[in-house]
């Protein structure tokens, strides 16, 4: 029961800390939201509601989304044909939910989205997997499922079959983040429902151990309740290796406060006292949030200046109303822009070594943009995994509710340029030196991104 509390925990806190990265990100006006309470899944939606519906949602799109300022692509307007197709017969509101999901994700724009509420009712399956470059692993034992077996299917899908499902569903501009959401939502029974993975109330799993498949049937389960998590890890850290000669600054969250500022600061005074001559930035967990800690981080670099991110503005109604413009239509784009660095008085704390960056699927948001800042300025290195985030993509995310069935959703109205445009276009940061977690590395507990920054440094092959 313990397990199953813990791995509760664990599909669920990912999904809090992208929520909260994307509803703060870059949107720190605070704005009154009358939202009303969300209709109940399993009530049953008349065509005509539908129709308010899917119209408001398909108009919101139209009117303040960048990637539409010229109106819906041929791949958009053939999904939202095919949603109106759908909607012809009375459905349930979970039911309905995917059909807007569907085009929403057609955006491809990882910071627009529509939620669906969850209550104690609803039912999950115990399948503590993790999703990796090279397939689907059970990384906690369950059942007759052992740590490190490979998984074949669930419900009778592949993993390729269930990406090109997922893809459809779950806002993303890369397979990596599809991997992300897809592993926190395949427990789920709406999505399980959605995918036709649910057979008399089973979800059949199909797993490889020593080369040879073996079948086991999970049940849906009502979530269990969980007490408050005492175990808290701190989302700002660092250790210094001095026999390395290397400081490793561990960002989780961006969140700029004074705990980060001070964290930070003291980080650099352990970097000057025992004379480091590289440093890594962490921000493999890191899903985003503020990105004011790239600037306070830059304070302690050498460098007078840097090119930092611009955004372009598309103007609408709806922006106007809760971002406070003027204008209510048209589009804006800014040019390049350079940050004078303002660093930091105490010039012992000034930093001029060699400077790496560790990434992975789950950076995105302002913490992908850590890394892009670095990369595209040419300050360091970039090694692990592509990123879960376009470095040009989207973001500043206007928020809405449907008016039947209560769906709230969120849509970007600007989009984020990466600093050196040059670089574009790309669906992730791809490192500069690819280095992929395995099954291998979770059984044996080892970090194999941190294990080949410290042969970098060493100068081994």
């Amino acid at each position: 029961m313990e397990k199953f509390i813990l791995y509760f925990l664990l599909i669920t806190i990912p999904v809090i800390l992208i929520l909260s990265a994307t509803i703060y990100h870059f949107s720190l006006q605070k704005s009154p939201y009358d939202f009303k309470e969300q209709l109940s899944v399993n009530t049953i939606m008349t065509k005509e509601e539908m129709e308010i519906d899917l119209n408001y949602l398909v108009n919101t799109l139209r009117d303040v989304h960048p990637k539409t300022v010229n109106g819906f692509n041929k791949e958009q307007i053939h999904i939202i044909k095919k949603a109106y197709e759908k909607i012809q017969n009375p459905m349930s509101v979970g039911e309905f939910y995917f059909i807007l999901n569907e085009v929403i994700s057609s955006l491809k724009d990882a910071h627009s989205m529509i939620w669906i509420n969850t209550t104690k009712e609803d039912r999950i399956i115990n399948l503590p997997m993790i999703w990796l470059e090279d397939g689907m692993y059970i990384k906690e034992d369950v059942n007759n499922l052992k740590k490190g077996d490979k998984i074949i299917s669930i419900g009778g899908k592949t993993e390729n079959e269930l990406l090109i499902k997922l893809q459809k569903i779950i806002p993303a501009e890369n397979q990596q983040w599809v991997k992300v959401m897809g592993k926190i939502n395949l427990v789920k029974e709406p999505f399980l429902n959605y995918l036709r993975l649910i057979n008399n109330g089973y979800v059949d799993i199909v797993v490889q151990r020593n080369g040879q498949k073996i079948k086991t049937k999970l049940p849906l389960t009502k979530q269990p309740t969980y007490p408050n998590n005492n175990n808290y890890k701190m989302w700002v850290s660092y250790k210094i290796y001095p026999e390395k000669s290397l400081g490793i600054f561990r960002l989780d969250k961006c969140i700029y406060n004074e705990v980060y500022k001070s964290t930070l600061e003291n980080f650099f005074k352990e970097v000057s006292k025992y004379n480091i001559k590289n440093i890594a930035i962490d921000v493999r967990k890191n899903t985003g949030g503020d990105s004011r800690v790239i600037d306070e981080f830059m304070k302690y670099i050498d460098i007078d200046k840097y090119l930092f991110y611009t955004g372009d503005i598309r103007f609408s109604r709806q922006a106007s109303k809760q971002r406070g413009y003027i204008r209510k239509k048209g589009y804006k784009s800014y040019p390049k822009r350079v940050i004078i660095n303002k660093k930091i008085q105490d010039h012992d704390l000034i930093y001029n070594g060699k400077i790496y960056v560790l990434t992975s699927f789950y950076t995105f948001s302002s913490g992908n943009w850590f890394a892009v800042v670095i990369k595209d300025n040419k300050l360091g290195t970039i090694i692990g995994e592509p990123t879960g985030n376009q470095p040009s993509s989207y973001g500043d995310i206007l928020r809405f509710q449907l008016p039947i069935s209560g769906f709230k959703f969120y849509v970007s109205h600007k989009k984020w340029v990466r600093p050196n445009i040059s670089n574009d276009p790309e669906d992730c940061l791809h490192p500069d030196i690819e280095v992929y977690t395995t099954i291998e590395d979770i059984l044996n507990k080892k970090d194999p991104q941190i294990e080949r920054l410290i042969k970098i440094i060493d100068k081994k092959p």
